[in-house]
């Protein structure tokens, strides 16, 4: 059993109240802000720390003890605080873990990274101790969203151990908008595809940017997808559970189902909007040398394989939620092309690994929305979803 296998099981024995997220440019301090430190949604910080949960003083804070379980270093004392200026004249309303020191949660080296927050607590009372687990390399991220699915840039699990251990993680709030689910979907749950054909009808229909429209329609069929789980899975947890083995079958279901949706939805976004933006020369899943299939080919799977069509005019598309790490994995997808586009929603990468991309000739593409949470270094570096289609599309205009 791999070390962190053994720390999530006594985490989940001690039934640990757990705080679970990617490492954002701005939580490491790869964006250089003054106040880098953990984010934390306002209710998780009313969970863990309801002492600083008030505005009748300017900032209350509460220090708690740190230990990492993932790597050498010193304990650490760092500081909740609710940064409420808003209500003394400024304009700053949140809260955030910080003091830090010099952490693996505050190397920039990790940012995209999967960090586990573990904390003790006692229902009512203020969280004293936090054992941090940072995933060290893709293989132990790789044990964490076998069990939890897909990280999602952005997103965060929280809640006690042995619930989220258990496959049923609350992976976000059920949205307030009012989706009509169709009522075969109650009965049986829908595939991806089919969800992204019917979150259309709930698309905003006055953007007609592609990277807008990429974070808007991801959004939407993800909370869609939220709203037919919790269907048909309160339906089933209601009507009980006849043996334990129903149980972890139904839990298998739910997290398998998570993954299977992740692995996938991103792509078939992609597709649609290179389509409806006037891309159509593309191929998905094409055959390139030792078997391999880049996740995107361009102008087609047909003109790769045709040694007469110019290396300089083929271009390859990978695509990945995150590129920590992984990113490594595209680079001999398609020998005959040199400059590998990879599209990414990661929330920032250190400047030192984006330089690593570069010599490795992997340009990045980001939303728009995102570029804000990259280092001030590289963001004129980075190309938008509407600029790279742009820019295909100009080069394959005349196919």
């Amino acid at each position: 059993m791999s070390d962190i296998h053994s720390w999530l099981m006594e985490n989940t024995e001690k039934n640990s109240y757990l705080f679970i997220k990617r490492l954002s440019a701005n939580d490491t301090g790869a964006t250089g802000g003054h106040q880098v430190g953990i984010y934390i949604p306002f209710k998780v910080v009313d969970k863990l720390f309801p002492s600083i949960n008030h505005i009748r003083e300017k900032n209350p804070d509460v220090f708690i003890n740190a230990h990492f379980s993932s790597h050498q270093c010193s304990n650490s004392t760092p500081r909740a605080i609710y940064y409420n200026s808003k209500f003394f004249g400024g304009t700053r309303n949140e809260k955030r873990i910080t003091r830090w020191g010099g952490s693996p949660l505050q190397d920039p080296e990790n940012t995209g990274t999967i960090a586990i927050l573990a904390f003790d607590l006692i229902e009512g009372s203020d969280a004293s101790q936090v054992d941090v687990w940072v995933c060290k390399n893709s293989a132990e991220e790789d044990i964490v969203e076998s069990i939890l699915g897909e990280i999602i840039p952005g997103n965060y699990l929280h809640g006690n151990a042995n619930t989220i251990l258990g496959g049923y993680a609350p992976v976000k709030d059920l949205p307030n908008v009012k989706y009509k689910i169709p009522d075969l979907w109650k009965e049986k749950f829908p595939s991806g595809k089919d969800i992204i054909i019917y979150a259309a009808d709930y698309y905003n229909k006055g953007n007609a940017d592609p990277d807008m429209q990429l974070l808007d329609r991801r959004r939407v069929e993800y909370e869609i997808f939220l709203l037919v789980e919790e269907i048909n899975v309160l339906d089933k947890i209601r009507k009980g559970f006849e043996t334990v083995n129903e149980f972890i079958e139904m839990a298998n279901s739910v997290s398998n189902r998570r993954k299977s949706r992740a692995g996938k939805s991103l792509e078939i976004h992609l597709e649609k909007l290179f389509t409806e933006h006037g891309l159509r020369h593309f191929a998905t899943q094409a055959v390139t040398e030792g078997n391999k299939k880049p996740d995107f080919l361009f102008p087609s799977a047909v003109a790769y394989q045709n040694n007469n069509f110019p290396d300089e005019n083929l271009r390859m598309l990978a695509v990945k939620t995150t590129c920590k790490d992984r990113w490594r994995q595209i680079l001999n997808e398609a020998d005959r092309i040199g400059n590998i586009h990879l599209f990414t929603l990661q929330e920032g990468v250190s400047v030192a690994q984006f330089r690593e991309m570069q010599q490795e000739q992997v340009k990045l593409v980001v939303p728009a929305a995102l570029h804000e949470k990259y280092p001030k270094a590289i963001r004129d570096e980075l190309m938008t979803l509407g600029e790279f289609i742009s820019e295909l599309s100009e080069l394959y205009k005349d196919i």
